[in-house]
């Protein structure tokens, strides 16, 4: 298998053996990879900084195992110029991705939805509904849709003024507008995300909480390291 001058943003990348480095890229066409960079960490490797993230670049790569042999990178465009919260957060798309994507399972819209989500903050766009909509995007790509606008248990509409319990995997049900119990979703809240509104910053509390919700039965025990940069 030979692929030549695919996009790619480098996600991750770690030592390998003594001069080289696994790297981790996504890409339109093939998804997430782990190709391996050979000479890379010797003196004589001039193209260091290509390995740096939020760098669009180009790369050719080969081999039948599922680990393949990058042959050629070369820069698309400048460095992206992320800066304090916007540089973390980056980080942590880039983390999120590392986590979740399943290698050589392309997606299809991820390449282009994170490269999107990356020029926003290069814009300093508001950062939380940048994060949500790149979140619930990707839980959708990736097959965990779950429904904003009507109850798992009998398809019954979302109401305005309703409160609503998530159930993990399946979606919200109705219970008591009298329980108070700090885990409940008002329906307001659900209509307004199921549209992608964020104009309200009541609507971005419950949907970062709503993310988090979903987050924690994929990620498992391992916390997301790119969180304690925010600290």
């Amino acid at each position: 298998m030979l692929v030549e001058l695919q996009p790619a943003y480098v996600l991750h990348t770690r030592p390998y053996r003594d001069t080289s480095l696994l790297v981790d890229v996504i890409t339109p066409d093939f998804g997430r990879l782990t190709l391996v960079a050979r000479g890379v960490r010797t003196k004589k490797s001039h193209k260091k900084h290509l390995y740096h993230p939020f760098v669009r670049v180009l790369i050719s790569f080969q081999g039948k195992s599922d680990l393949k042999l990058l042959t050629q990178i070369e820069t698309e465009s400048i460095a992206l110029p992320l800066q304090g919260n916007y540089l973390f957060s980056g980080f942590y798309l880039n983390e999120l991705l590392v986590r979740l994507l399943p290698e050589h399972d392309p997606h299809d819209g991820v390449f282009a939805e994170y490269e999107h989500s990356l020029l926003q903050m290069v814009h300093q766009r508001p950062l939380e509904p940048i994060l949500r909509e790149f979140e619930l995007s990707l839980f959708d790509r990736l097959g965990y849709q779950i429904p904003f606008d009507c109850e798992c248990q009998n398809g019954e509409p979302i109401h305005v003024n309703g409160l609503y319990h998530l159930q993990i995997g399946q979606g919200f049900y109705a219970v008591d507008p009298q329980t108070v119990d700090g885990i409940g979703f008002a329906g307001e809240h659900l209509l307004a995300i199921h549209v992608r509104d964020f104009s309200s910053p009541e609507v971005l509390v419950s949907a970062k909480r709503l993310v988090r919700m979903l987050l924690k039965p994929l990620l498992g025990r391992q916390p997301l390291h790119s969180r304690d940069l925010f600290k």
